[in-house]
């Protein structure tokens, strides 16, 4: 007999939260090497959070990542994984415990309700789900908040999956659908919430008008939003240059074809035109050292 599907109704935010503390930023642009020595081999690492605290010398935050018995997937997490992690926690923190491809996809790039997911899509958010569900990180915070006194009604020891959810088939707004439901909150956005280390910004900019939305395009508009909410939220302490060497990197296109860099480069451009002409930016400038692009400069 079959289960009676229940019928969850959901209303996604339009703010999105993205954590921003430096262990964020660094899981998700490990090396191959480096990632499949903590996966594999059961290694730590170390995050400096300080150096030379006045009391505590040079403060560290000490981490693992392994995989749940039902995760094989050994590739590194990438700038897109953060993306759709930070989507999902944005929900959570919104009281949102269900969510769905189609509302991950519009939170990934701004569409509203009408927003068509090609099956592609969907399945690069399922992967990435899956992957963000059955990876494990296991985090000692000890020194850091003993430094700083975050997470101070708290052990100072996290471990859980970086994602806790699972999903199933069901009924949502009145649709069929995969639902994804969270367990609880993740250890990402536990920390952030402590360290007041938390960004945010209407998901509307990441909708540029006939833009394609590839995997690709979504790292580099998540990233480089990122990136400008940060240097504005700094106010004036951060330079406003975002480097084309620093995105691809970040976005993993070192090696890419001169071809998709080019691609990538005009998909930056009309990204910063859109910015500026929702006024989420003044200006902006592309800068070249010799001959090559070297960075977007803006205001």
């Amino acid at each position: 007999m079959a289960m009676k599907k229940e019928n969850v109704q959901v209303y996604p935010t339009k703010t999105r939260l993205v954590p921003i503390f430096k262990l964020c930023k660094v899981i998700v642009n490990l090396s191959k090497e480096q990632y499949g020595r903590m996966v594999v081999d059961g290694k730590s690492r170390k995050i400096l959070e300080k150096k030379k605290h006045k009391k505590f010398g040079d403060v560290v935050t000490v981490y693992k990542i392994s995989l749940a018995d039902d995760c094989d997937n050994t590739d590194p997490l990438t700038e897109y994984d953060y993306a759709v992690l930070s989507v999902c926690i944005s929900n959570f923190a919104e009281g949102n415990l269900h969510i769905t491809p189609a509302i991950i996809y519009r939170g990934l790039t701004g569409k509203g309700n009408t927003a068509r997911m090609k099956p592609d899509q969907r399945e690069a958010i399922l992967n990435s789900l899956r992957k963000l569900m059955g990876t494990i990180i296991e985090i000692d915070e000890t020194e850091t908040n003993a430094a700083f006194h975050y997470g101070e009604h708290r052990n100072p020891i996290l471990c859980s999956a970086i994602l806790p959810a699972y999903f199933k088939e069901n009924t949502i707004n009145g649709q069929d659908a995969t639902v994804i439901y969270f367990d609880r909150e993740s250890p990402l956005l536990t920390i952030a919430l402590d360290r007041k280390q938390l960004l945010s910004y209407n998901v509307s900019l990441l909708d540029v008008p006939g833009q394609r939305n590839t995997i690709m395009n979504i790292m580099l508009k998540n990233y480089s939003i990122r990136r400008v909410a940060e240097i504005k939220a700094h106010n004036k302490q951060l330079v406003p240059t975002i480097t084309f060497a620093d995105i691809w990197a970040k976005c993993r296109l070192e090696n890419a074809s001169r071809k998709t860099k080019l691609d990538a480069r005009n998909t930056l451009i009309e990204f910063f035109k859109h910015l500026q002409e929702k006024g989420y930016i003044k200006s902006f400038e592309i800068t070249k050292k010799g001959n090559a692009f070297h960075a977007i400069k803006f205001s």
